[in-house]
């Protein structure tokens, strides 16, 4: 098993289910990537991403590549297609000289698609778009489009957890409503896929049977949570405005901004569309963890 993102959230998860899964698994890390989040049991090796030269002699004798690596923030549309788009397009390239007959899978993201399926608004989505159709260049290859993923550990939305624990919780002041999967469970689809050569060539969406308004996720966050906490609507010119100031305050730091205009027009766009049917229909996947259960282990609460 060859694995990248095995630093990442939901790269680590998916290792650690490997490893438990009796799987041998081949964790390939950038030369300056930190290891410390890297599952133990795990083999390090340390590979370019952009010279398929390096990973040639890793890949070797490898029957299942999980691509998991990827860049969620970067200052610009050409640090997110290098990081996205071209590592995946290397790797492919790597994969055809070392082991052709393998399985290949890369995580991707629904941010490809964008909202309401009509193609990605954010410089993020069109790399991961990118990557995608790199992929298509090994024969057998399967395309997962995790919607949001949260779950302990999670970066991304340490900020919503810490101020829900406070009992604030903010959202976008909007009709829409959105997918979203518990990292766990994203783990189980992303293992299962393996054994499934039924789909090959096929984009798989896995998240929860319905989308999620902000108003049914407070409800549950506040289950979750056992107390009350204060749902706080931001309007939308507002969200827009964060998003600009982020940026801006990001351009003069030289930092990589997590909220962004292009993020503030996921956050505020309307209905995404729902594709749980087909992951279900091929694999008889579903999630395990409900959302109050995935919920309150993000908030790490005992509450009842």
């Amino acid at each position: 098993m060859f694995l990248t993102g095995a630093t990442g959230f939901v790269g680590s998860a998916l290792g650690r289910l490997l490893l438990s899964s009796g799987f041998r698994v081949k964790a390939a890390l950038r030369g300056s990537s930190n290891s410390d989040r890297v599952p133990k049991g795990c083999e390090v090796v340390r590979v370019d991403f952009l010279d398929p030269g390096s990973m040639v002699h890793h890949l070797e004798g490898a029957d299942v590549i999980h691509h998991v690596a990827g860049a969620v923030k970067a200052r610009c549309q050409e640090e997110f297609d290098l990081a996205n788009a071209a590592s995946t397009a290397a790797l492919v390239k790597a994969a055809n000289m070392a082991c052709p007959d393998a399985r290949f899978i890369l995580t991707s993201s629904q941010a490809a698609a964008g909202p309401c399926g009509t193609g990605p608004v954010t410089a993020y989505g069109r790399s991961k778009l990118l990557a995608e159709r790199a992929v298509t260049g090994f024969r057998d290859h399967t395309i997962v489009r995790p919607p949001a993923v949260f779950g302990p550990g999670d970066e991304a939305t340490k900020g919503l957890f810490k101020w829900a624990k406070r009992g604030f919780f903010a959202s976008p002041n909007t009709g829409g409503a959105f997918c979203a999967v518990f990292v766990d469970d994203l783990a189980e689809l992303m293992l299962k896929v393996i054994d499934h050569p039924e789909t090959r060539g096929r984009t798989l969406q896995p998240s929860y049977p319905e989308r999620i308004t902000w108003k049914a996720f407070h409800s549950a966050l506040q289950q979750a949570a056992g107390r009350k906490i204060i749902h706080i609507r931001v309007p939308r010119p507002l969200v827009h405005f964060a998003g600009a100031m982020s940026e801006a305050m990001a351009n003069l730091s030289g930092a990589c901004p997590m909220v962004t205009r292009d993020k503030a027009r996921e956050l505020t766009a309307g209905e995404w569309v729902l594709r749980q049917d087909e992951v279900m229909s091929l694999l008889d996947w579903q999630p395990r963890v409900t959302l109050v259960e995935a919920l309150r282990r993000s908030l790490g609460s005992d509450s009842p």
